[in-house]
């Protein structure tokens, strides 16, 4: 059966958006011509796609297939035309990856420059969110990969890349605590700590341990920033917990110092990258898995611009 690619581009565009108004905001054209368009392609299939109700719009079993046909569609078109050009001597295209905001600094240091310089056709839209947002998006292909700290499992998920690393204390230099060489969470008691919120896969796993709840209710300061965890660190005024990759320069240079903690759940935490299992993956896709492996430090590798000149 023969569909067209403009009445299905619509009718995924109401799937992922949840509403014909939404959509036609995105694709910045009349909400009539949305429901024109999906109108046709009901009659064409001769089935029901989605029901109008008063709470909004519910998408049927047929609505459920075709956009699920539509997805795989468009995305072997794009791969065709992203791997035709690769054909042709070029990787191009572009790679749209959610992160979590502790790879940032190993993202762009050990990834985007060389890439940049060695893949000079491939463009990156980068998003910084919270593990939950980074899981649900790569699964609806928001996203073509996922950066993430300690993730929850999901079979739907594929691993590309993996490796472990402790959770760590960081310290000022000046703090006695600096001076060790491991410790525990209960070590940690009787400093000012600044915490991340509950969305950050470093709370998640602080709640689940002996000492975590008195940790965080006598947290001096919370934050949904790890920048402003890691400048009340460099500031002098306490404690916080991230694993080392997330401060890499800070710790080249001395200005903090990273105590890897030995408590059960701590002392070895994944890093993932993520994809949705069975999404098509284009040259460049691959082109950017290979350099995040290789190159970032979350992965047990780093690669140093300065030091590559």
């Amino acid at each position: 059966m023969k569909i067209d690619d403009k009445p299905l581009r619509y009718f995924l565009a109401v799937f992922e958006a949840g509403s014909i108004r939404t959509a036609a905001e995105n694709l910045r054209i009349a909400p009539s011509a949305i429901s024109r368009q999906i109108a046709s392609l009901e009659a064409h299939l001769e089935t029901l796609l989605m029901e109008r109700t008063k709470r909004g719009i519910i998408f049927t079993e047929s609505g459920h297939m075709v956009a699920a046909h539509a997805r795989r569609r468009f995305e072997m078109d794009e791969a065709f035309s992203v791997d035709l050009a690769a054909a042709r001597g070029a990787i191009a295209g572009t790679v749209r990856i959610a992160t979590g905001e502790g790879f940032v600094v190993d993202l762009v240091n050990h990834v985007v420059r060389p890439l940049r310089d060695e893949f000079p056709d491939i463009r990156l839209e980068i998003d910084v969110a919270g593990t939950e947002k980074i899981t649900h998006g790569i699964l609806r292909d928001d996203y073509d990969m996922g950066l993430v700290f300690n993730p929850p499992r999901n079979p739907d998920l594929e691993l590309l890349a993996e490796d472990h690393a402790p959770l760590c204390a960081l310290v000022p230099p000046g703090f006695d605590l600096a001076k060790k060489e491991t410790c525990t969470l209960s070590d940690t008691l009787n400093y000012p700590a600044a915490l991340l919120n509950p969305h950050f896969g470093v709370a998640k796993l602080l709640a689940n341990v002996d000492h975590g709840n008195r940790v965080a209710r006598d947290a001096f300061l919370t934050a949904d920033s790890i920048n402003v965890a890691v400048h009340f660190v460099l500031s002098g005024g306490g404690i916080t917990f991230l694993p080392a990759f997330a401060v890499s320069r800070q710790l080249r240079r001395g200005e903090v110092v990273a105590i890897p903690l030995t408590d059960h759940f701590l002392a070895r935490v994944p890093s993932h990258l993520l994809v949705r299992k069975g999404r098509p993956k284009t040259a460049a896709v691959r082109a950017v898995t290979g350099m995040i492996r290789d190159r970032m430090e979350a992965f047990g590798s780093a690669w140093y611009p300065e030091e590559h000149a």
